[in-house]
């Protein structure tokens, strides 16, 4: 089972990540080689960008084959991000329409797929900053940017949630309720890890 935990930065989601054991989690991973500028064409960002989140869904199908589950630090399939961006102002549509056919290529051939769970979760933006205000670890200097992309990153989910409305849960909830769950079905992978309809009907569903 891979199971992603998302919200907007400083929502804790590393945090709550971590409790169901460092050993099952997926952080995100650093860039790798020459990351595409703002002079390269959509086109370049889309494919280095599917690449890396590949890579991704590899480390948690690799985490699920050796532990029975995966928790995902951010989804994979990250390409809710450049909707959300664009849809917040910050970024045309461009690299996404770039990415949706490349996207649904790499599902068709089990490269990159859906999660078997996702657990969402809204934030009240003061307890974000406060939550921000509280790590000293990390400097969050897009904090603000992430803010506004909170109702879109919402409204992504929702659609989603609209397609497998068993799988997405707008809520974290406690590690050991989930790990109680997993252990009293009989472990099977999702049939629609690798459904190219999920991405269709999604982005069907998708507002605007």
């Amino acid at each position: 089972m891979i199971i992603v935990i998302e919200g907007i930065s400083a929502a804790g989601k590393t945090t709550y990540s971590r409790r169901f054991g460092e050993q099952y989690c997926v952080p995100e991973f650093e860039a790798e080689g020459q990351v595409p500028g703002a002079a390269d064409a959509p086109a370049v960002h889309a494919e280095y960008w599917l690449q890396h989140n590949i890579r991704r869904f590899r480390a948690a199908q690799a985490i699920e084959a050796k532990h029975g589950f995966a928790i995902c630090d951010t989804e994979p399939f990250k390409s809710h991000f450049d909707w959300c961006m664009a849809r917040a102002g910050f970024k045309t549509m461009d690299v996404f329409k770039e990415a949706m056919p490349l996207a649904r290529e790499a599902i068709a051939a089990c490269e990159i797929g859906f999660a078997d769970r996702y657990f969402i979760k809204h934030i009240e933006p003061d307890v974000a900053r406060a939550q921000k205000e509280g790590d000293k670890t990390r400097s969050r200097r897009g904090f603000d940017m992430h803010l506004a992309l909170q109702p879109h990153l919402i409204a992504w989910f929702e659609a989603l949630a609209g397609v497998i409305p068993e799988q997405v849960q707008f809520q974290w909830p406690e590690p050991g309720d989930v790990l109680r769950d997993m252990k009293s079905k009989t472990p099977e992978e999702d049939p629609r890890r690798f459904d190219v309809s999920v991405l269709d009907d999604l982005l069907d569903r998708l507002p605007g």
